[in-house]
């Protein structure tokens, strides 16, 4: 069954067909495991004594428990620490705090400024060192919500590490959105260049690089802008977070992780038992930058889609291997 069906099948069941419920129903089909909606729309099938639904990223496969765990990145972190495990310290401050926030960040700088939950990118300020630079970033994220993340600084190159009943199955390094020069064309040219290239792939989870302020605060930080004609290869950098929504790239790095690097995430989900599924945003030692692997975040909604649709290397079918570690007596195709 194409996802096309299987989508239209969602559609007569009255299940929700965003792209993460089709791919987990459209393997669920093939190996005949029966899918239903429930009461609100939401893709379910019974596994064991349990009934576990889907809607989007979020799930109720890993356990209640597990689920408001890693909900703060405080906690998180330091659940990690006691545990034996790599992770940076942190500290969460209220709105108000902005002073004591400082002064425990001006111990440890460089430092991240970021929301004590959620996923939003545009909200990550990093490698701060400057006073007045903090106080924006933590006004920035106050305003944003009820806390502030304050967060020791980490060298490294941010992957994110797809782990499916204890085990990794997927990776993928996230570039912050940039464009490589060929010698001719300039900054705005390329962009627009890559930008057709995003629309006539038909990527569903890459978005077009964006062309505003803090792209050209980017640019000014390596004293280029929009007219600027970059050598041949070289890599232009547009946003300092390696969002995909704000442009990134998702490239597939599954086969160059290290054995101490997937022993350190597969240990994650022994700290924290009931944890099923789950992303983790690692910092891995690539390239000169960092020299030891941590754990940034622990992400029990995580988007697979990513791993299906990288926007280089091979797609990684997490849908099928999380269908097959919820159903191990099913084998594709029966």
């Amino acid at each position: 069954m194409s996802l096309r069906s299987t989508r239209k099948y969602l559609k007569r069941r009255g299940i929700h067909q965003g792209l993460v419920c089709t791919l987990i129903a459209d393997r669920a089909l093939a190996r005949s495991i029966e899918i239903a909606p429930d009461d609100q729309q939401r893709l379910s099938m019974r596994v064991g004594n349990r009934r576990v639904w889907f809607n989007g990223a979020r799930s109720n496969l890993n356990s209640a428990l597990a689920r408001r765990c890693v909900l703060h990145k405080d906690v998180t972190s330091r659940l990690l620490r006691s545990y034996g495990l790599s992770a940076p310290d942190n500290i969460a401050f209220a709105p108000g705090q902005a002073e004591a926030a400082w002064a425990w960040a001006e111990q440890v700088a460089p430092v991240v400024v970021k929301p004590t939950d959620g996923g939003l990118g545009n909200l990550v300020h990093l490698n701060i060192t400057d006073a007045g630079e903090f106080q924006r970033a933590f006004d920035a994220v106050a305003r944003a919500g009820e806390s502030v993340l304050v967060e020791r600084f980490v060298d490294g190159v941010e992957h994110r590490v797809m782990v499916v009943y204890g085990k990794v199955v997927a990776a993928a390094r996230r570039d912050p959105a940039n464009i490589v020069g060929d010698g001719r064309s300039s900054v705005i040219e390329s962009i627009r260049a890559k930008n057709k290239l995003r629309v006539r792939s038909k990527n569903p989870v890459h978005w077009e690089l964006p062309i505003d302020e803090d792209g050209l605060r980017e640019l000014t930080r390596q004293g280029l802008n929009w007219d600027s004609v970059p050598a041949d290869g070289q890599r232009v950098w547009l946003r300092s977070n390696s969002n995909v929504h704000s442009g990134g790239d998702g490239v597939d790095v599954t086969d160059e992780l290290t054995p101490e690097e997937i022993r350190l995430a597969e240990r994650v989900t022994r700290a924290i038992p009931g944890l099923k599924l789950v992303g983790l945003d690692m910092l891995l030692p690539r390239g000169g930058k960092g020299s030891e692997p941590f754990i940034l975040e622990v992400n029990g909604s995580p988007m697979i889609t990513g791993h299906h649709y990288p926007w280089v290397g091979q797609p990684r079918d997490v849908a099928g291997m999380l269908i097959d570690a919820m159903f191990p007596q099913h084998t594709s195709g029966n």
